[in-house]
């Protein structure tokens, strides 16, 4: 395929010019188009399609260095982070990781985008809870099972 060719099929599926524009989903999805009209995809890991998920940690190139995109695994530790979280506004979670965190548009594209918003989602729980409890609410007990599951694995140790 030529780089016209490639250019206007981003363009026509996704409304970009390149590639480092799309997310992880329009990512895969674009890689499937591509399988459609008969390109190979290589795997560093050849087993990871018997277990049907995309591998794990993709590279793009942005800026002319090679970035890590956002693992299943950190979008997944953000989806549960946002769960805790009582948003005041439809889309809170957006707004907040664009304001706060400093992450383009709202939407967790490469691994530092995912840090940048998996710590900053921590303070905002974690802040919420000392407000609304008090300093030692870590040693609190909750009948929410995901507020205790982050005490168990985010308790400081003092």
């Amino acid at each position: 395929m030529d780089d016209t060719a490639y250019r206007e099929l981003l363009m026509a599926e996704f409304g970009v010019k390149s590639c480092t524009r799309l997310d992880l989903h329009q990512a895969n999805r674009f890689i499937d188009i591509l399988q459609k009209k008969g390109f190979l995809l290589k795997s560093v890991n050849p087993d990871w399609r018997s277990v049907g998920v995309k591998p794990a940690r993709r590279t793009t190139k942005q800026s002319g260095k090679t970035v890590s995109l956002a693992s299943p695994a950190e979008r997944e530790k953000i989806q549960i982070l946002a769960e805790l979280i009582d948003w005041r506004v439809e889309n809170g979670l957006e707004l907040f990781l664009e304001k706060r965190a400093r992450v383009k548009n709202g939407k967790v594209r490469t691994s530092q985008d995912a840090y940048l918003a998996i710590e900053a989602l921590k303070k905002l729980f974690e802040n919420g809870m000392k407000k609304q409890y008090g300093p030692h609410w870590w040693l609190m007990e909750f009948s929410d099972e995901r507020i205790m599951g982050y005490i168990k694995h985010h308790k400081p140790e003092k």
